[in-house]
């Protein structure tokens, strides 16, 4: 063999080492840059996450309040029930005095049912 074969093996096997070494390099700076890119990936997942939890307990804060602005005109048609209730028992009240006797005795029955039904009242509020 000659000397210039033998050379020209060797610089080709060195050029082809040489080449594979560059290669893994751009092989390992394309996969750094891949796996950095997961990790702010990752990072942007995780305050998403946050913002979704976030937003779900101010819905299920909103649900409440909906359901309790749902129940405001029952409450508020038998807060009005009582306090009419409560004039009719004044009323009541006024006349108990003014009365003697018999009516007397029907207004006393009147004003303990009038108390009965302010109490009922109460309680569905």
């Amino acid at each position: 063999m000659n000397t210039k074969d033998v050379f020209g093996k060797d610089r080709i096997a060195a050029a082809l080492a040489a080449g594979t070494i560059l290669l893994l390099f751009v092989f390992f700076y394309a996969l750094h840059q891949n796996v950095a890119g997961l990790g702010r990936e990752i990072e942007e997942l995780k305050r998403l996450n946050g913002a979704v939890l976030e937003l779900d307990a101010r819905h299920a804060v909103l649900d409440g309040k909906v359901t309790e602005l749902a129940t405001l005109p029952r409450r508020t048609s038998a807060m009005a029930m009582e306090n009419q209730v409560k004039a009719m028992a004044h009323a009541a009240e006024d006349l108990d005095r003014r009365l003697d006797g018999r009516q007397r005795e029907r207004l006393a029955a009147v004003r303990a049912l009038l108390q009965e039904i302010g109490e009922d009242l109460h309680e569905t509020k």
